[in-house]
């Protein structure tokens, strides 16, 4: 009898014990071979070339090799793969209206990004325990915590940025790319904080670059630097893009031609016979700021000039050299200076909805992110120049005749659609394309109210 019920006894409970201990082991097995693959693969470092693009790279407290520091414990490290899993891996869900932080947006466009909001909780939570047991909060976690915060965007995250911002400023090098880089995101900040002035004189600040060292007695000048050249067309976009918006049209004019000079200077080298992937993004990426600097000089040589048939022009073809950009994203191709400016190779305008970047930049651990940023920003200046020569016919069409007006609102209304369908049709296909939701929905109201229009003279 008692070997009966032992016997029963092993029947029953051995089979959910055996269960029990293979979904213990595989998941342990699991979890380690995530933790692994996070750290070695998906935190990898890039390889660093002429071009500076591992500069433009997350930094997780790896350094050069990647991953985290194995400094700063179990734990914190923990903490940093699981923040860059949510950010790269989980996206944009449906999170719960009730916001959790004052960091988390609550926005009218479907909710906020929670990748985002779960790896700013993860680093809050590495920097916190890193307080608490008194080890040093590295540079790189608050730098990717800042960056996050950017993103999330609410009144409290900016502030909160523009804090560790200033703090890792404070601990930067003076006169270096570090440096002028921050310089640069808290004049970004302040922008979006409506502090122009002070927007103004930190980007100003973000010009001065030291020239940097590369031998015993040898020198280089930041203009021969690519990444320092990436960084100073940037700098002269910003700038000029906030003297145009307060109607100082003369700095802006000086900027923009100051701007123009150097980029152009810096694309007077001429290409290598058979260039790298980093070298034909390099150039890609001066030839748009370039661009953007030609169509912010429009805006203001209008201004103050009124002559429209010269700056419509400059519309059209600012609008035609970002689809050179976004077609040489999507093929992988090389774009010559000759090739941007020559009318014969600037083909047409044409939305390309939805044009996926070249596999040479989406499997490059280095070129991946600035690519795709480089695409968005190709994609809003074609919509940006197709809205600016809509908004000024439309707004010629008053002073015409109503033959001509019609003409002219029907030419309105099909550089708006075109504008639309850059910015990606709908909202949620313009968040996939990184174009703000608010810049869609005013295209659409600009698109309703001429239909409206068009619709009433016609009945």
């Amino acid at each position: 009898m008692g070997q009966d019920l032992r016997r029963v006894g092993t029947l029953v409970i051995l089979p959910p014990l055996i269960a029990l201990t293979y979904i213990t082991a595989f998941t342990i097995a699991g979890f380690t071979g995530l933790q692994i693959w996070l750290e070695h693969v998906g935190m990898a470092a890039g390889d660093a070339t002429p071009w500076g693009w591992e500069a433009d790279s997350e930094d997780w407290t790896g350094g050069s090799r990647g991953g985290t520091d194995p400094t700063l414990g179990v734990l914190p490290r923990f903490a940093l793969r699981s923040a860059w899993f949510f950010q790269h891996w989980i996206g944009e869900i449906p999170s719960s209206g009730r916001s959790e932080s004052p960091y988390f947006p609550t926005t009218l466009f479907g909710g906020a990004d929670r990748g985002n909001q779960l790896a700013e909780q993860q680093i809050m939570w590495a920097m916190q325990y890193l307080v608490k047991v008194q080890k040093p909060i590295p540079p790189a976690v608050l730098l990717r915590h800042e960056e996050i915060l950017e993103k999330l965007g609410t009144p409290a995250a900016l502030n909160k940025a523009w804090n560790e911002c200033l703090m890792l400023l404070s601990q930067a090098p003076r006169g270096s790319l570090e440096a002028a880089k921050l310089s640069l995101k808290l004049g970004n900040l302040a922008a979006r904080r409506g502090l122009d002035d002070g927007a103004i004189r930190l980007w100003e600040e973000a010009l001065k670059l030291t020239p940097s060292s590369i031998s015993p007695g040898m020198t280089q000048t930041p203009t021969e630097i690519p990444v320092q050249q990436r960084h100073l067309a940037d700098v002269y976009v910003q700038l000029s893009s906030i003297y145009a918006s307060n109607e100082n049209m003369g700095a802006a004019r000086v900027i923009q031609s100051r701007g123009s000079d150097l980029i152009a200077s810096f694309l007077d080298a001429p290409p290598s016979e058979s260039p790298s992937p980093e070298e034909r993004l390099h150039y890609l990426y001066l030839l748009h700021r370039q661009g953007v600097l030609s169509l912010q000089h429009a805006e203001v040589e209008l201004t103050m000039n009124s002559d429209t048939s010269s700056t419509l022009e400059i519309f059209r073809k600012a609008a035609r050299r970002a689809r050179v950009i976004v077609d040489a994203l999507g093929t992988g191709a090389m774009v010559s200076k000759e090739d941007f400016f020559s009318p014969s190779k600037m083909g047409n305008s044409e939305a390309t909805a939805g044009t996926p970047i070249s596999r040479t930049y989406s499997e490059s651990k280095t070129l991946r992110i600035p690519g795709a940023a480089l695409l968005r920003d190709a994609r809003r200046t074609a919509m940006q120049a197709h809205l600016l020569e809509g908004a000024l016919l439309e707004g010629m069409a008053t002073a015409m005749e109503q033959k001509e007006q019609d003409e002219s609102i029907r030419a309105a209304l099909q550089l708006y659609q075109a504008a639309l369908a850059w910015a990606g049709t709908t909202v949620q296909q313009g968040k996939n394309l990184g174009i703000p939701p608010s810049d869609i929905v005013d295209i659409q109201k600009r698109v309703d109210r001429l239909q409206a229009h068009i619709a009433l003279q016609a009945s």
